[in-house]
């Protein structure tokens, strides 16, 4: 049989949305870890998720220059692409209310998705995030 007459169908089967979810979260983590300080702790929250699209939202807190500041990215694992989606200062004051659990770390292990209580992310009517909560 000639290359041309190859079956293209996956031999695998398909993934379920929780591994799905998994897999497009830890691609994302190995793409945001070398923008992490080296120096310091960051905190990943708020991840929300589009898996059909295969698209990632989530924030970070982490220290930049003198100041902390919260971080928007947006991963496509389509692509397997981090975009930066823009920051705004952080209160040092409020370093203390941050989940512990959600610390990471560049030279740590990679966080596991805070699965508890997420639901599918709805799909999103444009490319901007539009519905997603700027806090």
């Amino acid at each position: 049989m000639g290359f041309w007459k190859r079956s293209t169908a996956s031999r695998e089967a398909p993934l379920s949305p929780e591994a799905r979810r998994q897999r497009l979260w830890e691609r994302a983590m190995g793409r945001l870890r070398p923008t992490l300080p080296s120096d310091s702790p960051s905190w990943v929250l708020g991840e929300a998720y589009d898996v059909e699209n295969a698209l990632v939202w989530f924030d970070v807190v982490m220290r930049v220059g003198s100041g902390w500041v919260r971080r928007r990215y947006r991963y496509d694992g389509e692509v397997d692409v981090l975009y930066f989606s823009g920051e705004v200062p952080f209160p040092e004051a409020e370093l203390d209310r941050l989940p512990p659990e959600r610390m990471v770390w560049p030279a740590g292990s990679l966080l596991r998705p805070a699965s508890a209580g997420l639901e599918e992310r709805p799909r999103l009517a444009g490319s901007q995030g539009e519905g997603y909560n700027w806090k």
